[in-house]
């Protein structure tokens, strides 16, 4: 009978500011967002232990405290938008901005 280690090997991914680093790919997941870990504090440990599908490198295991498992996914590194994007974003939070001022101003 195959265990979890012969069909994903135990390896080990960074923990970074960026996400979790392993095999040149980063990788998230909603616990680690959660409980914040890609913000350092000095007794965290900056890795740790995860399961790895060889076959595809669009997911790992995270092997957390409890010793339960959790998938992170591959995350992309590059953010990359247009200059138009980037003013068509701005207007966009500045129109959402005056309409919460406006519906304040409603209420009172």
């Amino acid at each position: 009978m195959e265990t979890l280690y012969d069909l994903f090997p135990l390896e080990r991914a960074e923990i970074t500011n960026k996400g979790l680093f392993f095999n040149g790919y980063w990788y998230s997941c909603s616990i680690a967002i959660k409980e914040q870990w890609f913000i350092f504090k000095e007794a965290m440990s900056k890795e740790t232990p995860i399961y790895v599908d060889r076959n595809d490198n669009e997911y790992i295991l995270v092997l957390l405290t409890d010793g339960s498992l959790t998938i992170a996914y591959r995350i992309s590194d590059e953010i990359g938008m247009s200059e138009q994007n980037i003013l068509s974003y701005q207007e966009k939070i500045r129109d959402l901005k005056r309409q919460l001022k406006n519906r304040k101003r409603v209420r009172k």
